[in-house]
């Protein structure tokens, strides 16, 4: 469930339960106790009712009794009980309270009314003595106003005092969590790559702890960022030191050749292949360090045919190949995107030279375009038969020199840069990258491009 639907249901239960608990006490609870207040309660008015109706029963019987006390309106919400000196019931019209008898007792012991109160009623005991001279005791229940709980108008009640409680449990659930959710998204935002990606500066100003978490989470951004921008400029620094010594080895290399023949012309050729290893790993980390930073080589997105791009990748590709006595096959849509054609082409070229590199002897590869109307995607995928990468490293293998086992590129000839430019080619374009072992063995990448159409 999720965090809101907590929050908001067990405020709103309890608030509802309190409610209905005032409600359900105030429905319940006396509004008054006309024996307490009520002008016939008075001693002396209350005992001269109450000996009139002892002279009628004893000439006329308990029910006379009854309806005298009955008619003189000293009982309008109670119960009437006559008791004798022994404890014994004369008269009654309802069910005898508890401890009646004990208080009928102290009311002839000590000839004097006694009075017992609970939360809903109050109990009399008045001492008479009739015309003839027997003693008794009259037990009356005073009630309070009692109503009944069931009442249609309680529901109303409840249910008008519900709305707002509702409203204000909304508004602090949403209080409480709208700012995580803010705080979630820009988390997710900062893995997407949005590295300037920040909470609400209305979070800032929040004086509590979602407030403190957020200054927190900002700051923890700020730092990353920082990082990262630092680590970009340390490899474009890097890569441009580099640079310069390489030309001057180069051009120290061309005047070598030419003084130095026979044996030492091999150590001189390993020198220049290593040379070129170390310009390529150069250049590609500038051109990394350029895609990272949000900038391409390509000024605009120009109409690129597909069909054409991949005639030419896998004609190239094909020559390599052949050293790897495998092949590159294909099947493809005409289909025609916006795009960068050759940050394009260098993706898909990274990807396909990487299953090259790791098919094995007699393969065939694939690279197959086709489009995804209901996406409105064009896809591009890439399929080998080569060993694989082990589920958890299908995300990693996109990052900059990663290797699925130690000395894996070097032996191979790569410089583990490869896909990692394919993935920022890809990002530039809106696209995604996606890598996922095949069940009859081998690796297949996926890019998805969006499907932009040119403007006629």
């Amino acid at each position: 469930m999720r965090l809101f639907l907590r929050i908001f249901l067990a405020f709103w239960l309890a608030t509802i339960l309190m409610i209905a608990a005032v409600l359900a006490a105030g429905e319940l609870w006396p509004a008054s106790f006309p024996g307490e207040r009520g002008a016939l309660f008075k001693p002396e008015a209350a005992s001269s009712v109450l000996r009139r109706a002892i002279n009628t029963y004893e000439v006329r019987g308990a029910e006379a009794f009854v309806a005298e006390v009955q008619t003189s309106a000293l009982l309008r919400n109670g119960s009437l009980h006559l008791i004798d000196p022994k404890g014994h019931v004369l008269a009654s019209d309802g069910t005898p309270p508890p401890f009646m008898a004990q208080l009928a007792d102290d009311a002839f012991k000590s000839n004097s009314i006694e009075v017992m109160r609970s939360a809903l009623r109050v109990e009399f005991a008045f001492p008479i003595q009739s015309g003839s001279g027997k003693r008794y005791v009259a037990v009356l229940t005073a009630l309070g106003a009692k109503r009944r709980i069931s009442r249609p108008h309680f529901w109303f009640h409840l249910s008008l005092a519900t709305l707002p409680a509702t409203l204000v449990c909304i508004a602090l659930s949403l209080y409480l969590t709208r700012p995580i959710t803010r705080l979630r998204a820009t988390a997710q935002r900062l893995a997407e790559g949005d590295l300037a990606a920040r909470s609400s500066p209305r979070r800032i100003t929040r004086g509590d702890e979602l407030g403190d978490l957020a200054r927190d989470f900002d700051i923890m951004a700020a730092r990353i960022q920082q990082l990262m921008t630092a680590q970009r400029r340390f490899v474009a620094d890097v890569s441009h030191e580099l640079g310069a010594p390489l030309t001057r080895m180069h051009l120290a290399q061309a005047l070598l050749r030419r003084e130095i023949e026979g044996a030492s012309s091999q150590a001189l050729k390993r020198i220049e292949r290593e040379t070129d290893k170390l310009s390529s790993l150069v250049q590609q980390l500038l051109l990394l360090a350029g895609l990272e930073a949000g900038r391409c080589p390509e000024e605009t997105m120009v109409p690129v045919a597909l069909h054409s791009l991949c005639m030419s990748l896998i004609d190239d590709a094909n020559l390599e190949a052949e050293h790897a006595n495998c092949r590159v096959e294909s099947t493809r849509d005409d289909v025609t995107i916006l795009a960068y054609p050759q940050l394009l082409r260098r993706a898909i070229d990274n990807v396909l030279r990487n299953a090259i590199r790791y098919a094995p002897p007699g393969s065939e590869i694939q690279l197959n375009c086709r489009t995804d109307a209901v996406k409105k995607e064009v896809i591009v995928e890439v399929l080998d038969s080569g060993p694989g990468v082990p589920d958890s490293m299908l995300f990693d293998i996109f990052l900059p020199f990663f290797r699925t086992a130690p000395g894996r590129e070097s032996n191979s000839g790569g410089t583990g840069l490869g896909l990692a430019i394919a993935a920022e080619a890809v990002r530039l374009h809106d696209g995604t990258i996606a890598a996922w072992n095949r069940r009859d063995g081998g690796l297949q990448v996926v890019i998805a491009l969006p499907h932009r159409l040119p403007v006629s």
